[in-house]
């Protein structure tokens, strides 16, 4: 349904799963994977009713690997549980929620804790390099050719790979740039729209054009990228979607 909503331009934004887990539908291991493969199609994901029936550690469990397969998803931006005392919930004999009925924290809410703390140190930014003054002046026969930049100059390397999914006539596809050593302050991945193909849609980046030759440059949130980070962006489009290794430049 999203890829057709999307092929047609159907403006929808954001895919919400109400998750209420049981023994009878419990967790399942591919929770992660699902909440990627709607991400991949150019959307936000968000678990909108979550809670988990049970006690003890192996509802902490589950609960924890919940907040982690989001913390995990770059577009998984909302955890929404669906009750806050256990008597609170329409499932209140099934113990659901984070804390008991006496409003104590229970597991589960610890395993939560847990989560989000272990997920939420963004990767370390590379400081800005400080100028030297310049130990002369400069000769009057050679005027500089352009004023000293606003921000600090890019630096290092890196590499893009990328994920399609792909439809007859259209495609959605994830770009995921990793930093070298010595971290980013800026990039840029230039790649080829196949003839008779465009781009109509980017998030999490700006793109020079539609089709051909494009090259899609940070925006202001994601251009600090610390050494061996990563960060990602998409685009959609119609027709046959990008193949090959996109090329990733600093600046």
């Amino acid at each position: 349904m999203v890829r057709d909503f999307k092929a047609r331009g159907v403006p929808i934004d954001c895919v919400g799963l109400q998750s209420h887990f049981n023994s009878g539908s419990p967790y399942p291991s591919n929770y992660r994977t699902t909440l990627q493969n709607f991400a991949a199609l150019g959307v936000d994901v968000q678990i909108t009713e979550l809670d988990i029936e049970g006690s003890g550690s192996s509802q902490a469990t589950a609960f924890g690997n919940v907040t982690r397969d989001c913390l995990a998803v770059a577009r998984c931006n909302g955890i929404t549980v669906w009750g806050i005392r256990d008597t609170d919930s329409w499932r209140a004999s099934g113990t659901p929620l984070l804390f008991d009925g006496s409003g104590n924290k229970k597991q589960a809410y610890t395993a939560v804790l847990n989560a989000l703390n272990e997920g939420g140190t963004p990767p370390p930014t590379t400081a800005p390099p400080t100028s030297t003054p310049p130990t002369s002046t400069p000769p009057t026969s050679t005027p500089p050719t352009s004023e000293p930049p606003t921000t600090p100059p890019p630096t290092g390397a890196c590499t893009a790979t990328i994920t399609t999914n792909q439809w007859p006539g259209g495609f959605v596809t994830n770009v995921r740039i990793t930093a070298g050593s010595s971290g980013l302050n800026g990039w840029a991945v230039s790649l080829t729209v196949p003839s008779g193909s465009a781009v109509t849609n980017t998030w999490s980046a700006q793109a020079s054009g539609t089709s051909g030759a494009v090259t899609f440059r940070n925006v202001d949130y994601n251009r600090q990228v610390g050494a061996g980070g990563t960060t990602e962006f998409g685009f959609q489009g119609t027709g046959t979607a990008p193949s090959g290794t996109p090329t990733c430049a600093a600046g």
